[in-house]
């Protein structure tokens, strides 16, 4: 029997993600921030992607775009957090 995946607290279980998302939203803009997450969440890559202490959220960046390497980098080195955001106006 397939049982639905827990919902991520993202404040409590990621929470230098959710400061860094706020400083972006701050940065580049709610509507942006928001809509690159959304797009994540729905499985579309290079647009947002966040890895801390287990938890992934997003989908990764495509393997021929620059931030690959460093999701790679992060993986592999067991980062503590990191982040990845399409910067506004990138296609």
């Amino acid at each position: 029997m397939n049982q639905p995946a827990a919902k991520l607290d993202l404040r409590t279980q990621m929470p230098l993600t959710a400061e860094w998302v706020e400083k972006k939203r701050l940065e580049w803009g709610k509507d942006h921030v928001n809509r690159c997450i959304r797009d994540a969440l729905a499985g579309v890559p290079g647009r947002f992607y966040a890895i801390e202490a287990g938890h992934v959220l997003g989908t990764p960046f495509p393997a021929n775009h620059p931030a690959a390497e460093w999701q790679q980098y992060a993986v592999v080195n067991s980062t503590a957090f990191a982040g990845f955001i399409a910067e506004p106006g990138a296609a």
